[in-house]
């Protein structure tokens, strides 16, 4: 594991440095080595979502190989990593701007440089590797340089520390959001002034916009008002502020805003102001007196003032809640889903408390995902109500570290503003959300594949399919084939396991279907489904297509579109989110409201939203078979994805259950060589079985299963094979007794699998002592694989070499086959025999004679019997 830490009393310089490492080292965890400077403290309030930054207790030090020091090389700054970093066996990497002093720790990399700011080397360093960031990230390391050099002003500046800054304001840092959290240096005539301002400032509310008017009267002129004037706004925490001030006969006005419904330069133009909209000034030099310029710009405002953004503007509705008996666990799986942070939890129609994913991680480590929500919700909720302005909602949101406020009228839940929703006034769209859809819309119009559909499938499926349509018309219902087998239908690949999705009832429809169709239902209450079994062998699986959600305001029902969109939301790729309308007089239309069509068109594997594969580590597995599959390639964004889910761990999470279940998935496809080698070659493979080194496999073994598999069930029909046993026998062909062992305490296989698997072991040596012995009866042989299974016999034959061996043992297999002992415990009676024991040694015996060709039919093994009986083999069983 690789961390990026730096200094207790993390400063923004230090806070931007792990940032910007964040982008040298991307698989790297950002954590804090101890406490934070209230500033932080404050930007985290706001901006915790948007940079996952971990406590030192989240971290496991004794998995940590690699630790990336910036802004510090002081052991004494480090907190609680401290003694970390004297551990020999860790390799340190150090980026600092304050001068070497004995006692500072070493790394094998030392960046030491004494420039204004620490985050500048890193930048420099991003500039040199040509790696890209938003502007989001840079508005973030603007804020680190300007912090630690003045913005720019203090002596130790250095051209280095320009530079970067210039390179960042290129790619869109955005100064505004820098200069919220800024200190500027101050004079000690710009204290003054400012303390004076302090006193007089007087708030005005209008239109709901806070505007402070401060009024400062002296002699002697003092520069630098416009810094007053911004420390002064940020002090009064308001919309806007105007700073009067008399000095040498004249008077002063600057203004700030922070509201774009307050235009400064339209406030000050009547005085002969200029500026921009959210500072501008102005001097009055016609003998009016402070209270006199204070009146005009009020009256200008009220005439100017443009309604302010409130909550109801920005929220979300209809509101996306969830049921307080629901577990923590699909809370958690469901906010991941659909990029939210927290929910409101509802009970019937009272919203009763807020749910959110740090609730849901704080569960998961007692291991209470199962308990419900109600247990880990917020009862006591703030709420905010139409008409907050939002300036008053972001400070609620800062001030009480809250990442979603209500919105409740007469109380009834409206809507619900989030962190983001501010984050996205304040940015814009260059805002990065951590929900992000991965997928385009489909354009060009509704497709119809009902012509299509007609010449590809059977005439008989084609004809069930239509009756579909017209049975769930009757209900006033809409059905669709969804998923895998509209994908394969596109690509022109067999594949008649057909999924039905119904808008409306699902199972009524589906007894509905049995009843004019002939056949059986199987219903599943739990999951809302059912299967319907045909008279004719076809088998259709059944689905009522919901929403994991109830939402509010809900004045009407959930329209047809929504719904099926709903459900196609759930699936995993693009290329599964195709369905096609099966109601008459839709049928055949494709629906497409992920872009499936066009990735298919482009041969591209695409999950929907960048935090798909944690919800579900699985669909790293699904895509690579899917890629294997049909010669497709992962989306780059989708390979991104992939790569972090797996640098964190994902897969370290799943059940060793299901990773054995999408394994067989694997290793059940055509050529299941490839994605083995793309497992390994991304990472995954040792999630997976880690004993076993794909290297060393033998590669044209595996590629002979298929042939050899084919032939064996051409030669023995009937015969059910378990394809990827063979696969995983082989697989395992290089592992030790104890390994395997070890091997199959994790994974859960059937005692069928087990025995075979245990049985493998025995193989090699079997095929050896089948080749050295050409002599070997087939008695014999059978002796040796009596208590094999097919899947063993088909290892043992890929494993022979030596064709006069393969040859014996597919006479053998072949004679198995087709003998049987004829004689029955009736006919050893008839022949003088008593019931007993030796009944099974006389057919055992001429089973063997059989077997080795001696004797042939029913007359040789009576023949067999009497000349025993002759030679008083059975004296003792004989009939007195």
């Amino acid at each position: 594991m690789e961390i990026i830490t730096s200094h207790n009393a993390l400063d923004f310089d230090g806070l931007a440095s792990m940032v910007a490492a964040g982008k040298l080292y991307p698989g790297a965890i950002k954590v804090f080595s101890g406490t934070v400077s209230k500033s932080i403290k404050q930007f985290m309030a706001l901006y915790k979502d948007s940079l996952s930054i971990k406590s030192p207790k989240e971290i496991d030090q004794n998995q940590v190989t690699r630790v990336i020091i910036v802004d510090t090389a002081n052991p004494n700054r480090m907190g609680q990593f401290k003694n970390l970093c004297k551990r020999e066996n860790i390799e340190i990497h150090i980026f600092d701007h304050h001068p070497s002093c004995d006692g500072d720790i070493k790394g094998s990399i030392n960046e030491i440089h004494t420039i204004g700011a620490a985050t500048t080397i890193l930048v420099e360093k991003i500039i040199a590797q040509g790696t890209s960031i938003s502007p989001f990230e840079a508005t973030i390391l603007t804020v680190g340089i300007y912090e630690d050099t003045g913005s720019l002003l203090f002596t130790n500046t250095t051209s280095r520390d320009a530079a970067a800054v210039a390179f960042l304001l290129s790619r869109g840092a955005n100064l505004k959001v820098v200069a919220n959290f800024m200190e500027q240096p101050f004079s000690r005539e710009q204290s003054y002034i400012l303390q004076n301002l302090l006193e007089t400032a007087q708030h005005y509310s209008i239109k709901n916009v806070d505007i402070v008017i401060a009024i400062y009267e002296g002699n002697n002129f003092v520069p630098g008002l416009d810094m007053v004037a911004h420390r002064l706004f940020k002090m009064e925490e308001c919309d806007g502020v105007f700073l009067i001030a008399l000095m040498e006969g004249k008077v002063n006005v600057v203004g700030r805003s922070g509201n774009n419904s307050l235009r400064i330069n339209e406030a000050l133009s009547s005085l002969g102001g200029r500026g921009h909209e959210k500072a501008a000034s102005a001097v009055v030099r016609n003998g009016q007196s402070c209270q006199e310029v204070a009146g005009i710009i009020l009256d200008n405002i009220n005439e100017i003032i443009r309604p302010v953004a409130v909550a109801k503007d920005i929220m979300s509705t209809p509101v996306k809640t969830i049921d307080q008996n629901r577990t923590m666990e699909e809370a958690g799986r469901l906010m991941l889903r659909y990029g939210y942070t927290g929910m409101p939890v509802v009970q019937g129609n009272k919203m009763v408390g807020v749910i959110s994913r740090r609730d849901v991680g704080k569960a998961r480590t007692h291991n209470l995902g199962h308990a419900p929500v109600k247990g880990f919700m917020t009862s006591e909720v703030l709420t905010v109500s139409l008409d907050t302005p939002v300036s008053e909602v972001q400070k609620l949101v800062v001030e009480y570290d809250i990442g979603r406020l209500p919105v409740v009228e007469e109380g009834r839940l409206m809507g619900i503003v989030s962190r983001t929703d501010i984050l996205r006034i304040l940015h814009g769209e260059d805002y990065p959300e951590d929900h992000k859809l991965l997928y385009s819309i489909s354009d060009g119009g509704i497709k119809n594949y009902s012509g299509f559909m007609r010449k590809r499938l059977p005439a008989e499926l084609f004809s069930i399919l239509e009756m579909a349509g017209l049975l769930a018309q009757e209900i006033s219902a809409t059905i669709y084939c969804v998923g895998g087998f509209v994908r394969d239908l596109l690509l022109q690949v067999p594949n008649f396991d057909v999924d039905l999705v119904v808008e409306g009832d699902g199972q009524v429809l589906a007894a509905r279907m049995a009843e004019k169709l002939g056949g059986k239902v199987r219903v599943h209450e739990r999951f809302g489904t059912a299967t319907l079994f045909l008279d004719e062998g076809t088998k259709l699986d059944i689905a009522t297509a919901r929403t994991e959600f109830y939402e509010f305001p809900a004045a009407l029902p959930m329209v047809e579109r929504a719904s099926i969109k709903e459900d196609m939301y759930r699936r995993d790729f693009t290329i599964n989110t195709l369905a096609l309308c099966l109601n008459p007089s839709k049928f055949g239309d494709l629906i497409d409201y992920f872009g499936g069509s066009k990735d298919i068109e482009n041969r591209y594997i695409r999950i929907l939203y960048n935090l798909s594969f944690v919800e579900d580590p699985t669909r790293i597995l699904r895509a690579i078979r899917f890629e294997q599959r049909y010669k497709f390639t992962i989306e780059p964004d989708t390979f991104r994805f992939a790569g972090d889910a797996i640098e964190r761990r994902m897969l370290d999470k799943l059940s060793f259950k299901r990773i054995m279940s999408e394994l067989i998935l694997i290793l059940t496809e055509k050529d299941p060589l490839p994605a083995l080698e793309r497992m390994k070659d991304i990472g995954v493979w040792k999630y997976i079985l880690p004993e076993v080194k794909l290297e060393e496999l033998n590669r044209m073994t595996v590629k002979r299963i298929p042939v050899v598999l084919g032939w064996w069930e051409d030669r023995y029909y009937g015969s059910e094979i378990r394809t990827w046993l063979i696969y995983l026998l082989v697989i395992f062909s290089k592992l030790t007794t104890p390994e395997i062992g070890e091997v199959l305490k994790r994974f859960p296989l059937d005692r069928y699998a087990l025995r075979c698997i245990e049985n493998s072991v025995l193989v090699p040596k079997l095929a050896q002592d089948i080749i050295n012995n050409n002599e070997m009866p087939l008695s014999e042989m059978d002796k040796l694989l009596v208590n094999l299974e097919a899947e063993n016999i088909i290892y043992l034959l890929l494993s022979l070499r030596d064709e006069l061996a393969w040859n014996r043992v597919v006479k053998y297999c072949d004679l198995k086959e087709r003998i049987r002992v004829e004689l029955n415990g009736h006919d050893l009676k008839e022949m003088g025999l008593k019931t007993g024991p030796h009944f099974k040694t006389i057919k055992e015996e001429l089973y063997h004679l059989k077997i080795d060709e001696r004797i042939f039919n029913k007359e040789d093994e009576i023949r067999m019997v009497k000349q025993w009986m002759t030679e008083g083999r059975f004296s003792d069983a004989m009939v007195d």
